[in-house]
């Protein structure tokens, strides 16, 4: 990481939106607020540290940080004066922005810019500031200080404040292919097979395809499958959830939501594999001896959607983990 330097060409995909955003900075009409809005894992964080090197930058070349300069290697290192980053803090059940980050980053930005003629704050997260926390920065989004520039970075951007979207230009981030993805792992080390596959897991994602390639691979999509096909076996007994519950209470958050998720796409393969783009094209042999009916695929994926939900709250993992496979063995019968 020494050596790397913020620039475009190391933005993954996102063409047409890194031309734009160049655009917008050598044209020196970069908003006073934006929000880079998509999945997690699609480049967001990149662009918006590229675009702050960029704004800062002593010698930009047509929106182009150049990468040499101190103001340059400051931001690439995360230590430059003008550089503001508010990210979420972990605790046990959840992460959130606090209203106590968003004034330290206010009083930060209400002072003149020390090294440039501007400062950049990069929210990342957004949608994970409280109420407190929004409102406070709704304020100063309303009323910027004139040297400073604001970069919301969200996954959700319908869970920001109504009135922050609507002060702020949006620029979205779409998925990126499989290919990409793939691409992207085979460069970093990744055997082709390997990367294929993780590829399709990923979901567009390379922040998350690169987090299963240094994990070892899926094992959650693997743990998601064995469930259903002991649940389809009538395998999975009161113990299994309990023993399963407590695995899972040593996950992270993250890792639970990720293997909802792989519980509603080998759900929506069974149903649709024949008619549809299967998400797991890997896992077909498996899933067609998974015997659901389809009435009853609808409601687990309905109870996955809702446990989704309720990950936002502050419910403790284990007990949300053994409500979920309580329910959904429910559903099939069990």
């Amino acid at each position: 990481m020494e050596n790397f330097k913020l620039t475009w060409e190391n933005l993954i995909g996102h063409a047409a939106t890194a031309d734009l955003l160049r655009k917008t900075i050598a044209e020196d009409k970069f908003p006073h607020a934006v929000i880079f809005a998509g999945t997690e894992g699609v480049g967001k964080r990149l662009a918006a540290e590229i675009c702050a090197a960029a704004l800062l930058c002593e010698n930009p070349v047509e929106g182009e940080p150049c990468g040499m300069c101190e103001s340059c290697r400051l931001v690439a290192a995360r230590s430059h004066p003008d550089f503001y980053v508010v990210e979420a803090e972990a605790t046990k059940t959840t992460r959130n922005i606090k209203i106590g980050q968003i004034r330290a980053m206010q009083s930060e930005a209400s002072l003149r810019p020390i090294n440039s003629a501007r400062r950049v704050v990069i929210i990342d997260g957004a949608e994970l500031m409280n109420n407190a926390a929004a409102n406070c920065l709704l304020k100063t989004i309303e009323e910027p200080p004139s040297q400073t520039i604001f970069i919301l970075l969200t996954a959700s951007r319908s869970s920001l404040l109504m009135t922050i979207r609507s002060r702020c230009r949006t620029i979205n981030f779409d998925k990126l292919t499989a290919e990409q993805i793939a691409a992207a792992l085979i460069s970093r080390g990744a055997e082709a097979s390997e990367a294929e596959r993780l590829a399709v897991i990923a979901d567009g994602s390379l922040g998350r395809a690169l987090n299963l390639h240094e994990s070892g691979g899926a094992k959650l999509r693997e743990a998601a499958l064995d469930t259903l096909e002991r649940i389809s076996r009538a395998e999975f007994t009161n113990e299994d959830i309990f023993k399963q519950g407590a695995q899972i209470a040593e996950w992270s958050r993250e890792e639970f939501a990720d293997f909802l998720t792989h519980m509603q796409k080998i759900l929506r393969d069974i149903s649709f594999a024949e008619v549809m783009e299967p998400h797991n094209p890997d896992l077909l042999p498996r899933l067609r001896a998974i015997r659901i009916p389809e009435r009853r695929i609808f409601l687990m994926i309905e109870a996955g959607a809702e446990f989704h939900r309720r990950l936002k709250s502050n419910a403790n993992l284990r007990l949300l983990a053994e409500a979920y496979l309580l329910q959904i063995r429910k559903i099939f019968g069990g």
